[in-house]
C-alpha cells in the first residue's frame, strides 16, 4: 500500500484564446497519431472528444497558454493531449504491463477497456500492455466517468448550469448555480500527468511559479478553471502502478469538482474536502491512499489498507482521534493525523450511506452560498455547515460521533 501527498495553491491568471487542431496530417508527428482513432474526426466524435490539440491550457498572468506552448517549453518529452466534454488532459506516460499475478488489477482494467471499446475502435480488453495512447484514453475515460458519477450523486446535469455568465443575476424562481457550464465554473477542468519528476517540476516552475515534487491543485481564478498537475515518478510516493495513479487522480479531481460546484468563491472546511476525496479514492482501491498537506505541514501517513477494520478497532478508544466537535473547527490540513484521516473518511462514509437526497440537501446548503444580490456569501462557513447537518441529516455536531460510531459497529468488519 502506498501513500502520496498533494500541495494546495491558488493563482490569478488571464483569459484564453481558442485554437484548432492541425488539419494536415502530414504535419503531425507520427507519435501524435492515435492508433485507435487514427485522428479521424468521426472517431473522435464517437469517443466524446473535442480535439487532440492544440487547445487552451491555463495561462501566465494575463497571457493565455496553449498546449503547443507547453510542448515547446518542455520539448524533450511527448505529451498526448485530449480534450473531452468537460476536461482538457495531457499525459506523458510510458507503456505499462498489467502485472500477471494481480487478478484484481487485471479484472479492473479489463472492465474499463470493455467500456472503452464501446466508443473507440480496435480496443482489445484482454491486452496485457497499456501503450501510451491507451493510457491517455483510459485517463480521459476515468475522468469523464467520475464527472458523470459526481453529477448523479449531486442530482445535477449539464443543463442546470449557466452558459453565459453575463446573464447570471437574481430573478424570481431562479436558483444560483454559478457562472459557467462546468459545475458552475466558466472553463473546463485541466489535468497534466507526467511520468518523471523533472518535466513536472519544469512545468510547475514555468507556468505556476512553484517548486515542489508533490501533486498540485491550482485555481486559475480569472480563467475560472481548476488544474491538477502530477507526476508518477516520486521517490517518496510513486504512482507508477496504474491503479495508484488512478487513485491519485480521483482523490484530487474529486476535490476540484467539489470546489468548483456553483463556482469557486471560498473553501469548504478541510474535513469535508479531505473526507470527500478519501471516500471517492477508496472506491477505486483500498491499496493506495493520498493525503493533503500545506507547505510546512507534513501529512501523517501509515501503510494501512483496511480502513474499515482499523476504524472499527480505533473507536474503542476515542482518545486516539479528534472528536467531531474539534474536527468541525479545523482550518488547516496540518491538523489531521492518520487516525483523523480514517475517522473523517468513515464519517463521510456514514453520511453517504444515508442516501443521495440528504447529501444533496447538505451540499446545496454549504456550497455556492450567495446573498440576496447573488454575491458570494462567505460568512461563517462553519456555522452554515452546522445548520446544514442538522437540517439535512437531523444530527448535531455534539451527537454526531455517537450516531456515527453506532453505525461503524453495526457495519464494519472487526478483521
Amino acid at each position: 500500500m502506498h501513500a502520496s501527498r498533494t500541495l494546495l495553491a491558488a493563482s490569478l491568471l488571464g483569459a484564453v484564446l481558442c485554437a484548432q487542431a492541425p488539419t494536415d496530417k502530414d504535419k503531425i508527428p507520427k507519435w501524435r497519431i492515435d492508433p485507435y482513432t487514427k485522428n479521424k474526426p468521426e472517431a473522435l466524435e464517437k469517443a466524446g472528444y473535442v480535439s487532440f490539440g492544440p487547445f487552451p491550457f491555463g495561462g501566465i498572468a494575463d497571457k493565455p497558454v496553449l498546449t503547443s506552448d507547453v510542448d515547446a517549453a518542455i520539448d524533450y518529452i511527448q505529451i498526448l493531449w485530449i480534450e473531452t466534454k468537460h476536461f482538457r488532459i495531457g499525459t506523458n506516460l510510458p507503456a505499462w504491463n498489467v502485472p500477471p499475478g494481480e487478478l484484481e488489477t487485471r479484472n479492473k482494467i479489463r472492465a474499463e477497456l470493455e467500456e472503452l471499446a464501446l466508443k473507440l475502435p480496435d480496443i482489445n480488453p484482454k491486452t496485457r500492455v497499456l501503450d501510451p495512447w491507451l493510457r491517455a484514453h483510459l485517463t480521459a475515460h476515468r475522468m469523464e466517468k467520475l464527472y458523470t458519477e459526481t453529477q448523479e450523486l449531486w442530482g445535477v446535469k449539464d443543463e442546470d448550469f449557466p452558459t453565459d455568465s453575463t446573464k447570471v443575476y437574481p430573478r424570481p424562481g431562479a436558483r444560483y448555480m454559478g457562472y459557467g457550464p462546468y459545475l458552475g465554473m466558466k472553463d473546463k477542468f485541466l489535468m497534466v500527468v507526467f511520468e518523471k519528476l523533472g518535466p513536472f517540476q519544469a512545468y510547475m516552475k514555468k507556468y505556476l511559479g512553484r517548486d515542489s515534487k508533490h501533486a498540485q491543485r491550482w485555481h486559475f481564478k480569472e480563467l475560472s478553471s481548476l488544474l491538477l498537475a502530477i507526476a508518477t515518478e516520486n521517490d517518496d510516493f510513486p504512482r507508477k502502478h496504474d491503479t495508484a495513479l488512478h487513485c491519485s487522480l480521483v482523490f484530487n479531481i474529486s476535490q476540484n469538482l467539489l470546489d468548483s460546484f456553483r463556482y469557486y468563491n471560498y473553501d469548504l472546511p478541510v474535513w469535508i474536502r479531505e473526507a470527500y476525496a478519501h471516500w471517492h479514492e477508496r472506491r477505486v482501491s483500498i491499496l493506495y491512499s493520498d493525503f493533503d498537506q500545506n507547505e510546512g505541514s507534513i501529512a501523517d501517513m501509515k501503510n494501512v489498507a483496511k480502513w474499515d477494520v482499523y476504524c472499527r478497532g480505533m473507536i474503542a478508544n476515542p482518545s486516539k482521534f479528534a472528536t467531531f466537535a474539534e474536527v468541525f473547527q479545523w482550518r488547516d490540513f496540518g491538523n489531521i493525523t492518520f487516525n483523523d484521516h480514517v475517522a473523517i473518511w468513515s464519517r463521510m462514509d456514514w453520511l453517504m450511506s444515508q442516501g443521495p437526497e440528504k447529501w444533496r440537501k447538505f451540499l446545496f446548503a454549504i456550497k455556492g452560498r450567495v446573498d440576496e444580490k447573488w454575491g458570494p456569501d462567505q460568512r461563517d462557513i462553519v456555522g452554515a455547515c452546522r445548520t446544514a447537518l442538522q437540517e439535512a441529516y437531523g444530527v448535531s455536531v455534539l451527537d454526531f460521533d455517537t450516531k456515527w460510531m453506532e453505525w461503524v459497529k453495526a457495519t464494519y468488519p472487526s478483521q
